[in-house]
């Protein structure tokens, strides 16, 4: 593996594609995130990807990419080769035009969100949305190709995930 860069969630390394197999992108839980993070890191992306599939006039549009293996430390996940991130359309000096499909998306998206209500765990789902979704980010592309918004990795924060944790031992403790 090839160190790709550092990262307050853990160092990301890059695994080449083997035989048959694209390259990865491996998070090691090594930074502000301890290995014991891991689990809620993923339910975490889970219940962002059931919340998106669960809104069909979402579900369509948008590509959250799961992670493929998931270890005592690490995760890994599909690396993503694309030049313009989100990011690209407010941060450029000469942004390209934003695709009109992307736009709906975002109205789209922003009607779903305006429904959460009270629930800690929607909320921190629906946190973790707008940082992906709705704000620059070099974590997402619009591959025109399939008018979807490709969300490589969520814009999670430790902060993030260790609510997530939390919530998710208080719900066992009430079990």
């Amino acid at each position: 593996m090839i160190k790709f860069l550092d990262s307050e969630l853990g160092t990301l390394y890059l695994a080449p594609a083997r035989s048959g197999a694209g390259a990865m992108l491996v998070r090691c839980f090594d930074a502000a995130l301890p290995p014991s993070a891991v689990s809620a890191y993923v339910d975490l992306i889970r219940a962002i990807h059931s919340w998106i599939d669960e809104r069909p006039e979402l579900a369509y549009q948008v590509q959250l990419e799961l992670p493929v293996e998931v270890g005592a430390d690490f995760v890994a996940r599909p690396h993503h080769v694309y030049q313009v991130s989100t990011a690209a359309y407010v941060e450029w000096e000469d942004p390209p035009e934003l695709p009109d499909e992307l736009v709906e998306l975002r109205q789209e998206l922003r009607a779903c969100l305006a429904e959460v209500g009270d629930d800690p765990h929607e909320r921190i789902v629906a946190r973790v949305i707008v940082r992906s979704m709705l704000e620059p980010t070099g974590k997402a592309y619009f591959a025109g190709s399939t008018g979807q918004l490709v969300v490589v990795e969520p814009k999670l924060t430790p902060e993030d995930v260790e609510a997530w944790a939390r919530l998710e031992r208080e719900r066992n403790d009430r079990a």
